[in-house]
């Protein structure tokens, strides 16, 4: 009984596995209840990103997608920004995420890095992991790190919320605790994320010392039995004539026996809690929690309800965003956000509820996309508008760089010595030998490092750590390189070099290395996303706005729908919601 009251929370909330299901036909209560708008209530909204959701994805493909969709419906009923820009260079999850939910770049949040290096393991993890905490699962708090937002140095929207509503419901649900964390703030009533190395979905005692009962429902037996059927092209017909390649392309990951074509099956991948993240089941699984914290809610006061799709991230990073893989997962998040908005229809009124939505960062092609699949090259890359790359571009190996980088400094300083403590994107992180350093001897290492850094055919500038005291070009005044730049780096971050990689190169990731794509640059087609807000009554429906607008609307629009002020760091705006 209670796997079916899961699947069909699971049809209703979001896309089904295979085109030809449908939601389930709302029960008499639910129609009855439909039909009579509900007492006027605190505010609903609902904070939704889709992670690497690129401004130039939205822009040619949203009109491509059925009418029925989410996306169309937020086109209908609300704004849309085409071009909203970041005011940074590290367009990576925790970055974009801190920016979007406390409205302040990297230099004044703190959150420079998407990953650090570990000095125990030298190891790349979470920007935001602290050792004082622990996991917690269903099962109780485990005995391993978690995370927290100890290193961020400003307010969140929804620290603002709880200041001004301490009876306010703040729940956030992603498939990684960078998504999820910055949405929910420093007390949260619950923040949970996705866990693939439980194969669970966990949350941190930062946040709690008990996993939320609520959430118990997506457990080890459901996660499985979502993975029990492959991953089927939703609409083969739509897909294949939309991509601009075949399913299979040079390039493309297997994801470790998950295949590089559909169908993709779960029985023969190696690591299945890895293929889970990366295909539309998580966010089936996010939809169906998001689904439940709406029951949480208490009408009388408001609500912040955040949702970070992150799956399609995952499948851009290994298949590319010219993929038949992204094809169908933007297609089935189009149908399951349809489902969801359809969801607070009935729960809190067409009027009852608002939504903001946009994306952490964007993302280039593939390196190894053929001409085909880059028709702006036609005119020249100087043509197009997001300024995506037309250059054969290569991959930048982390941890070959680091080896080379070490001999170099062991060459320039005469002694072997543990330098370099690793790379991960976009910096290379120094040990505490060299931050010991005098004066005289780091000059004589950053002048090796940069000159082995510069002779990679992948690498444009380097960039030294950012002076005490020093300050950075207006947000809205400067776009160039060395100002986005500035305003990446923490100055705090004194033992790491900023690495500008050349227009559509990349540092790899630990997906699967050597295949894929990965993003991090200051370029238009990796800081350009798309903004959507939807408020009845608030926004004009059918609102398009096509010059570019400032990261901080997003922020200023969620805490404007929540009847509060932005966080006071947040940089401004165009205004998309007028004052109440």
């Amino acid at each position: 009984m209670r796997k079916l009251v899961c699947a069909c929370a699971l049809l209703v909330a979001c896309a089904s596995h295979d085109s030809n299901v449908r939601p389930p036909t709302p029960t008499a209560t639910a129609t009855a209840s439909a039909a009579e708008p509900p007492a006027a209530s605190a505010p609903l909204v609902v904070a939704l990103v889709v992670d690497q959701l690129a401004a130039w994805e939205i822009a040619e493909r949203a009109p491509e997608l059925p009418k029925g969709g989410g996306f169309a419906r937020l086109l209908r009923e609300g704004a849309y920004a085409r071009d909203m820009r970041y005011a940074h260079a590290v367009t990576e999850t925790s970055p974009g995420h801190s920016s979007l939910f406390t409205g302040a770049a990297p230099y004044r949040s703190g959150i420079f890095a998407n990953e650090l290096v570990d000095p125990a393991t030298r190891k790349r993890v979470s920007s935001l992991r602290d050792p004082s905490t622990r996991v917690v699962t269903a099962a109780g708090v485990q005995n391993a790190p978690s995370v927290s937002l100890a290193s961020l140095e400003v307010d969140t929207v929804a620290d603002v919320l709880r200041a001004r509503a301490p009876h306010a419901t703040i729940i956030s649900v992603s498939l990684k605790d960078r998504g999820a964390a910055f949405a929910g703030g420093r007390h949260p009533d619950a923040t949970i994320w996705y866990s693939a190395s439980r194969d669970a979905f966990v949350t941190s005692t930062a946040f709690t010392s008990t996993f939320p009962d609520w959430a118990r429902f997506v457990d080890r037996d459901l996660l499985e039995h979502m993975r029990s059927e492959p991953w089927n092209l939703l609409d083969p017909v739509f897909v294949a004539s939309h991509a601009k390649q075949p399913d299979a392309q040079p390039g493309e990951s297997e994801v470790f026996g998950f295949g590089s074509t559909f169908p993709h099956s779960f029985a023969r991948a190696r690591f299945p809690a890895v293929a889970f993240r990366a295909s539309p089941r998580a966010d089936e699984a996010e939809l169906a929690l998001a689904a439940a914290a709406l029951d949480r809610r208490n009408p009388k006061e408001p609500m912040l309800l955040a949702v970070s799709l992150s799956a399609f991230d995952y499948v851009n990073h290994y298949w590319g965003p010219d993929s038949w893989e992204s094809w169908d997962e933007l297609l089935r998040i189009d149908r399951a956000l349809a489902g969801f908005f359809a969801l607070l229809d009935r729960k809190a009124g067409p009027d009852g509820w608002a939504a903001v939505l946009s994306g952490d960062h964007g993302g280039p092609p593939l390196p190894e996309a053929p001409d085909a699949a880059r028709p702006w090259c036609a005119h020249g890359d100087s043509s197009d508008p997001w300024q995506r790359p037309c250059r054969r571009v290569g991959r930048i190996f982390p941890d070959a760089l680091r080896d080379t980088l070490e001999k170099a400094a062991d060459k320039a300083l005469g002694k072997p010595k543990d330098w370099i403590l690793g790379v991960a994107s976009p910096y290379v992180f120094y040990t505490h030998f060299a931050a010991e350093l005098p004066r005289d001897r780091r000059a004589k290492l950053d002048a090796a490092v940069t000159t082995a850094l510069l002779a990679n055919p992948e690498i444009d500038r380097i960039f030294p750590p950012r002076a005490p005291g020093s300050t950075c070009p207006p947000e809205q005044t400067d776009e160039s390189i060395d100002a986005l730049v500035c305003r990446s780096m923490s100055p705090k971050n004194r033992d790491a070099l900023f690495v500008l990689e050349k227009r559509g190169s990349f540092v790899d990731t630990d997906y699967d290395l050597g295949k894929g794509m990965s993003h991090g640059g200051p370029y238009l087609f990796d800081r350009s996303v798309p903004l959507f807000v939807r408020a009845r009554g608030r926004v004009r429906g059918g609102t398009v706005i096509t010059e570019p607008i400032g990261f901080g609307a997003y922020v200023r629009s969620v805490a404007a729908l929540l009847g509060v002020p932005p966080p006071k760091d947040a940089s401004e705006a165009r205004e998309i919601v007028p004052p109440k």
